[in-house]
């Protein structure tokens, strides 16, 4: 069911009798006064919106439009009627989810305006991830079976977590699996979630309790408030690297410096022993750098979490780089020159 409103013309209504042929419920307004009338009656799923009513310009309609709480929800999509290239712009930024110029081709309308729905649809059975710590509880609770699918700002499916019988048997996150990626995706206040009930589910890698797991993602959740909130003075350093000789004499150095350091391999580093060290600064071996940062931030690395310099051995020429991949890094330093350098690197990580 849609609704138009704008004033009729040649292509308006060519287009409205052309979804109605194609089994759309369409009913057509020439003024916002009996739009609202008509919704006492009935909601639309969707509403196209021309810009050629003489009573008010794009931006007062959009705004007439959306404040009418009965409709918050509903799409629009913005009917330009005029050859101005500012036109659709003025739609997209005043809340249209899209904007079609003249001449309109009824078969992309019929796309958009089902894909509009659907994305709709979707946005509106969203759960915030605020919620997730009681859902999950709820599901452990009823013995549910069932998969919870996380999505970002973008609606872009980034990790899901599976249950059954109300216990985890599966999760994944980027490139995170198992137990970590269930609790990267709990301390995620960004994300929004749905949940599918299904008979059974098809990854069984694990078999743990949701509440134990909560009760670890809760610690994990002080720690990062610890960091962001510069509680903790105490300066601790975590180094990752393969070669023990190399980590060992990183250790020494910043362990003479006076603050605390722990070190460990690429295979043995998980989301756990990060949460439970807490460090303010890591150090990472080049080689072994793109595979720890995607455990460690399935989204890409920002200059607002952890500082990360990247240390590497002297046949990397050129040290000159600001990212890894898609992440970026705080800084590089050459593994023989770290006990020269590392006054530098706290400086540029905003330690000292």
């Amino acid at each position: 069911m849609i609704s138009f409103i704008g004033v009729p013309n040649t292509e308006i209504t060519n287009l409205y009798e052309q979804l109605k042929k194609r089994n759309f419920e369409v009913s057509t307004f020439d003024n916002l006064f009996e739009f609202k009338k008509r919704l006492s009656k009935e909601i639309p799923q969707l509403i196209l919106v021309a810009d050629n009513l003489k009573e008010k310009n794009t931006v007062d309609l959009l705004n007439s439009i959306q404040g009418i709480s009965e409709i918050s929800n509903v799409p629009i999509i913005g009917l330009v009627t005029k050859s101005d290239d500012q036109a659709p712009i003025a739609f997209l930024q005043n809340g249209a989810v899209d904007a079609i110029q003249v001449p309109f081709n009824v078969e992309e309308v019929i796309v958009r305006v089902h894909l509009r729905m659907q994305e709709s649809e979707l946005r509106q059975h969203f759960t915030s991830s605020q919620f997730f710590w009681n859902e999950s509880q709820e599901k452990e609770q009823g013995r549910r079976t069932g998969i919870f699918r996380f999505f970002d700002s973008q609606n872009t499916e980034v990790g899901n977590v599976a249950v059954k019988d109300g216990r985890l048997v599966h999760a994944t996150y980027g490139s995170l699996i198992k137990e970590d990626a269930f609790l990267q995706l709990t301390c995620n206040e960004f994300l929004k979630f749905t949940f599918e009930d299904m008979d059974d589910v098809s990854q069984k890698t694990i078999n743990e309790s949701i509440t134990n797991l909560l009760m670890e993602a809760a610690k994990l959740k002080d720690e990062i408030k610890k960091q962001e909130g510069d509680t903790d003075k105490e300066i601790k350093v975590l180094v990752i690297d393969e070669n023990r000789i190399a980590r060992i004499m990183a250790s020494r150095v910043i362990k003479n410096r006076g603050y605390v350091c722990k070190v460990t391999s690429p295979k043995e580093m998980t989301v756990r022993f990060m949460a439970n060290f807490a460090p303010q600064l890591l150090v990472v071996d080049f080689q072994d750098s793109v595979q720890v940062m995607n455990m460690l931030w399935p989204t890409p690395r920002t200059d607002e979490d952890i500082p990360v310099f990247i240390y590497c051995d002297e046949d990397v020429k050129d040290i000159n780089f600001e990212n890894i991949k898609q992440h970026k890094i705080s800084g590089t330093v050459y593994k023989n020159k770290f006990h020269d350098e590392f006054n530098t690197v706290l400086q540029q990580a905003n330690i000292i």
